[in-house]
Parts: C-alpha cells; sequence; structure tokens
C-alpha cells in the first residue's frame, strides 16, 4: 500500500501540468498568509504604539512635550474608562486615548458603557461634586491612591469672551490639558490644599460650589475647618475666611495669630452687606494693616470705564502692578467684575513689620454707607468719594523672620457667579493669587489649546491651488512638446 502512494505521487509530481499550476497556486497561498500575518502584526504594532498620524488641521490628537514628560515620570497605575455611547463617542478623545496607553505602562483604558457596567455610576465620586459619570465621559482612576476624576464635554473646550463685543470669539479644544491634569491629579501623592474656615456664618458649600469646583478643577484639595469643634489647621496651606458674619471668639483669634506665627496666609472675602463690627475679625485684619470701609462702592457715572454697561455698582477695577499680578497683567488677564464691593482704607501708618499694597482700585467711586437710612444709590452730602482699594495684599514679617501673608479682597461674587467666571478673568485671578500665598502650586500644565475653528479661505489660501491647476496642464504640454518637436524634421 504505501508503495502505491509512492509511485502515484511521483506521477503527480511529473506531471507538467501539476508541477507548473500546484507550484502557483502555493505561491499564492503562502502569499496570501503572509499578507495577513503582516497585517495582523502591523495592526497589533500600530495599536500597541498608537503609530497612526493625525492630520487634523488642529492636531488635537497629538501628545505634546509636556504630556510625555508627565507619562514618562508616571510611577502609578491609572486605567481611564472612556463610557461612551454605543454608536460611536468623540474620535478625537478616542485617538488620543490611544496615544495615551502607547506612552506609558502606567496608562491603560478601556471602552465601557453603562448600559453593560451599570456599576460605574455608583464606583467612583469626583471631588468637585456636581461631576457625574454620564453615559458620555471618562473616568480617570488610580487604585493606588483612591482618587478619581471625571471628565465630561465641559473639560475639552474653552472659550474666549470679547467684553467690548459681549460675545464668546474664538472657541479651543483642551482635551490634552484636560487629560493630562487629571493622570496628575489622581496619582499624586498628596495635593495642595485650601483651608476654608466655618462656624461663623459664612459662606456654605451651597454659596462656594462654583468656587470648590475651581479650585477641584485647578487639583486642589479642599476641605473646611471648624476652630469650635477642635479642627486643627495647617499652615502650609492658605486659609480662606468668606464672608462671616458673626465674629470669631478671642480663643479663636488667638488661634489664627498662631497660624500667623508659624507662617500661615490669609485670602480673606469681606462683602458690602456684612457686618462691620465684628471686632474679633476685624482686630484680625488691623494686625496686618487692613480696615474696612462700611458701605457699598459705587463708580461715578462719568468715569464709565471703571464699570460695567450702565450699572455704577458692577465695578471693574483697575489691576495694580505687584509681584503677584504682574504675570497677569503681562498676559493681559486683567478684566475683572465686582457686582456690589466693599473698600479697604489705606491707612498713613501700618504696623510694625508690615508692608501694604493695593490689588485692585476702583475708578473715580463714592461709598454710600446707607447709615443715614437712606437706601438711594444716588451720591449723598457726606459720602466720601475718591478712588479706592477693592482688594489688599500684605506681607507681615513676624519677629523671627517668619512671613505671613494676607489678601482681602471686598467682593465674592466674581468667584461664584459661572457667568462672571467665565466672562471675565476672575478664575486666572483667583489661582494666580493662591500661588503667591503660602502654599505649593496646584497641577496647571503649560499645554496650548488647540484652536476648534479652521481658519476661513481667503485668497491668499487659493493661490496653491490655482498654481497647481494652472501649472499641471502646463507641464503635460511642454513635456508633449519636447517629445514631438524632435519628430518633426523625421
Amino acid at each position: 500500500m504505501k508503495e502505491r502512494w509512492t509511485n502515484l505521487w511521483q506521477a503527480i509530481c511529473q506531471n507538467k501540468k501539476f508541477r507548473c499550476g500546484g507550484i502557483s497556486a502555493a505561491l499564492t497561498a503562502a502569499a496570501v498568509v503572509l499578507v495577513l500575518v503582516l497585517g495582523a502584526l502591523a495592526d497589533g504594532i500600530e495599536d500597541r504604539y498608537a503609530l497612526k498620524a493625525d492630520f487634523s488641521f488642529n492636531g488635537a490628537a497629538t501628545r505634546s512635550a509636556v504630556t510625555d514628560a508627565v507619562l514618562s515620570a508616571l510611577n502609578k497605575d491609572v486605567h481611564i474608562y472612556a463610557v461612551v455611547p454605543a454608536d460611536g463617542g468623540d474620535a478625537t478623545l478616542l485617538s488620543l486615548l490611544e496615544k495615551y496607553g502607547a506612552a506609558s505602562a502606567h496608562v491603560t483604558w478601556s471602552r465601557e458603557s453603562l448600559v453593560r457596567n451599570p456599576v460605574l455610576q455608583n464606583q467612583f465620586t469626583d471631588a468637585a461634586g456636581d461631576r457625574t459619570v454620564t453615559d458620555d465621559c471618562l473616568i480617570v482612576h488610580c487604585p493606588a491612591t483612591g482618587r478619581s476624576r471625571v471628565l465630561n464635554e465641559n473639560d475639552y473646550y474653552v472659550y474666549s469672551y470679547n467684553t467690548d463685543t459681549g460675545t464668546f470669539n474664538e472657541a479651543y479644544f483642551t482635551y490634552e490639558k484636560s487629560l493630562t491634569e487629571a493622570i496628575l491629579y489622581v496619582s499624586q501623592d498628596e495635593l495642595p490644599a485650601i483651608q476654608l474656615l466655618s462656624g461663623h456664618g459664612e459662606l456654605t458649600e451651597t454659596d462656594t460650589a462654583a468656587l470648590e469646583a475651581t479650585l477641584v478643577s485647578a487639583n486642589y484639595a479642599v476641605k473646611r475647618v471648624n476652630l469650635a469643634a477642635g479642627d486643627a489647621m495647617d499652615p502650609d496651606s492658605p486659609l480662606m475666611i468668606l464672608s462671616p458674619r458673626y465674629d470669631i471668639s478671642q480663643e479663636e483669634l488667638d488661634q489664627l495669630l498662631s497660624f500667623a506665627q508659624a507662617g500661615g496666609d490669609f485670602f480673606i472675602a469681606t462683602q458690602y452687606a456684612d457686618p462691620a463690627n465684628l471686632e474679633n475679625f476685624n482686630a484680625l485684619l488691623r494686625s496686618y494693616g487692613i480696615e474696612i470701609y462700611p458701605g457699598l462702592v459705587i463708580a461715578k457715572e462719568s468715569d464709565t470705564a471703571s464699570y460695567y454697561a450702565d450699572s455704577p455698582v458692577f465695578l471693574m477695577p483697575y489691576m495694580q502692578e505687584t509681584d503677584a499680578t504682574s504675570s497677569l497683567i503681562a498676559a493681559g488677564k486683567d478684566i475683572l467684575l465686582l457686582a456690589g464691593a466693599r473698600a479697604f482704607k489705606l491707612p498713613n501708618a501700618l504696623p510694625e513689620g508690615v508692608m501694604l499694597s493695593p490689588v485692585l482700585m476702583t475708578g473715580q467711586a463714592y461709598i454710600r454707607n446707607f447709615e443715614d437710612g437712606l437706601s438711594l444709590s444716588d451720591q449723598q452730602p457726606g459720602d466720601e468719594e475718591g478712588t479706592f482699594a477693592v482688594a489688599l495684599w500684605s506681607d507681615r514679617m513676624q519677629e523671627d523672620g517668619t512671613v505671613s501673608r494676607m489678601l482681602a479682597v471686598g467682593n465674592m461674587s466674581m468667584f461664584l457667579d459661572y457667568w462672571v467666571q467665565n466672562s471675565t478673568d476672575a478664575n486666572a485671578f483667583l489661582l494666580q493669587m493662591l500661588r503667591s500665598l503660602q502654599g505649593r502650586s496646584p497641577v496647571n500644565l503649560d499645554i496650548v489649546p488647540k484652536t476648534a475653528l479652521r481658519e476661513g479661505m481667503t485668497l491668499g489660501s487659493l493661490t496653491p491651488a490655482v498654481v497647481v491647476t494652472v501649472a499641471l496642464p502646463l507641464l503635460v504640454l511642454l513635456g508633449a512638446l519636447l517629445v514631438l518637436m524632435p519628430r518633426k524634421n523625421l
């Protein structure tokens, strides 16, 4: 039997048609298998190293050198849950996630659906409070720290506001900035913190929701401190005292002064409707050379550049050049809107070791203190007039050389109102002031936003297309002449 099969195989191999056709078929099959293997290998390499090129006009799905440095230094695992609709998702964002996963072994991501994995909706919480898991968001989570950050469409876009026209002009994509900062936020061992004093009728958590969202978005940890309940203060973290309605006790004042003695810094906000007779609170301010004016600052109608629209109580103050504000002024981020402000006095004499600097000044204005029983905003005889400081910066040097700082602002609306935050430079001012106070800076990476609007067609942009359109026929004609001219004499 074996000999018969051997003879049959020899006969087939000696057949000329089989030799030619069989070899060709075998080579074709081998070539097909090779192409399939190479294609699968190429797909695997592309997926692993995210080699897909970004040909978009703005490069929104391209990593910057800043992100590459962050991912290279990452030493904790971070997983990103891309919760996207079943019918697609943001292609730019998903492409960027592929590139992040390829750049670091510590970054992984998965595509999720709340239909298939509803547990995600309750499994992760965001420190900002109002960021919930929806069917179109990213959940950036670090198991080692237990922190999570939920990103949604509000984190991917930013608009520039034109105060002259009252319109939003240009739009920019901030995919990379938001995602890289979120990775840093969840993976840091410790976060820079901001303390909020409570227990004296200060602004509530509901009042400060927008402010706290801004701080958390800037990667600060926010914690409330109640001295009467025995909470301790950290001198390395600035303490915010926001619009107290009741006075602090003598014991609390002593604790606050000890906090200052240890180098602690203060961010004070007091508004025109707040009580002006809080004895111990005012004593704390006076120790930094700061004293409040009772009443409301109102711009003179003739000084139209110093207030917004037709509302003289909506002040647009002038930012003064200081160490803390110089970078804002240089960048043109000095537009603020104070809806109802209290002013501070500029004393002739300061406590020993105190240096005081105006941060925000009004234009020509007057102070309506309402003590005469008149509620009219029109200037009354006896109302003090001139230019007033609505924000002061104080440096207080202790006997041992330790410096404590205080920023006092006569308005809180610019930090609490969403429209004001997005229409002015209030957030930039807030974060810059906190960076200048004692304490570590939050994560704020210098990643340039990508424009979301393609430039419109102009006559200049049409020039290359016109040149190519005209040049191609001319080149064909020239080639034809070069070929035909020698044949003319044949």
